[in-house]
């Protein structure tokens, strides 16, 4: 896999104008281009696949099965599933030693959130302080063991099945900056979590959520599949960007998209303004909102084009 310079074209064309994970519609929107993207073989694994998922009927409430887009927006829906279960009473947070195990459901190899499985912080420091390794598991460990999985014939469908939302969720994930980003400092000597603990002066109320929402806030994927389609007409697929090695994908492959993350987070995404412990806090300016967006729908865009590669790689004919 080729090293991409888009991301960094993009920085050295907006880094002078300023001082810029998803959300459901980030995610949704990145599924939307990975899908119209697939092959025909592909196309037909996934939608098999989803249907044998434990919560397809969540995924297809509503739609018609015979809507010519009952497979697009239920592969859109599916992508944001490992955010919905934070909140399902089914499922628990077994990073918190005082959550109660829930009850093993038909279909689900465990009941866990698995919070840890979204993010890989990458950590740097601009003021000397001492920083520390990513933890394991993280989205990095989860895509390659996910999309080991996919398509081999020693896996069970359902546990296949399982971890398609988790590979279409975790590929978005990677795309946002601050998911692959923890700054260390005096004031965030354990880091600040991907930006979480930097506050700033919007109703995001911190930086990450600020950049989880840069593309939209639309929630109905049937209103999504126009922007989907309106990024994959202003990002043509480029073929060194997108370049995936035939066969199961290596941490190192996955490691070169974290690492666009984690470059846009350093040179760009703290560019807001200093930190502070009180208000007032920095208050992002109307260029650097413009510049966030813009990232946003690069991410957005060369995510569902990498994703689309990942799964028609594992579901050829």
């Amino acid at each position: 896999m080729r090293k991409s310079g888009l991301v960094l074209a993009l920085m050295a064309l907006l880094l002078p104008r300023t001082a810029v994970a998803w959300n459901n519609a980030g995610h949704m929107t990145v599924a939307a281009v990975a899908y119209m993207s697939l092959s025909a073989p592909a196309k037909a694994r996934v939608d098999a696949l989803l249907k044998q998922h434990p919560d397809f009927q969540t995924f297809a409430k509503g739609l018609s099965a015979d809507s010519p887009d009952f497979g697009l927006i239920v592969f859109m829906r599916a992508a944001t599933w490992p955010d919905q279960i934070r909140d399902d009473p089914r499922f628990f947070d077994d990073t918190d030693s005082k959550a109660a195990e829930t009850p093993l459901l038909d279909g689900f190899p465990d009941m866990k959130v698995h919070r840890p499985w979204h993010f890989i912080d990458e950590p740097f420091s601009t003021d000397g302080s001492e920083t520390k390794p990513p933890e394991e598991p993280n989205a990095l460990t989860q895509i390659v063991a996910f999309e080991h999985a996919l398509g081999d014939a020693g896996v069970p469908e359902a546990t296949q099945a399982y971890d398609l939302p988790w590979l279409l969720h975790l590929v978005g994930d990677i795309h946002q900056p601050l998911h692959c980003s923890g700054r260390f400092s005096t004031q965030h000597s354990g880091g600040d979590h991907g930006g979480n603990l930097f506050q700033i002066a919007t109703k995001d109320k911190n930086l990450h959520s600020f950049w989880d929402h840069a593309l939209s806030t639309e929630t109905d994927a049937k209103k999504l599949v126009p922007l989907a389609k309106s990024l994959i007409q202003k990002y043509d697929k480029d073929p060194v960007e997108v370049d995936v090695e035939s066969g199961p994908v290596e941490e190192g492959a996955v490691m070169e998209w974290i690492e666009e993350s984690a470059t846009l987070a350093r040179y760009f995404v703290y560019t807001v303004g200093d930190e502070k412990k009180k208000a007032p806090f920095p208050n992002p300016t109307a260029g650097y909102q413009a510049a966030a967006h813009a990232i946003a729908e690069h991410r957005v865009a060369i995510a569902g084009y990498r994703l689309a590669a990942l799964l028609n790689d594992r579901f050829q004919e």
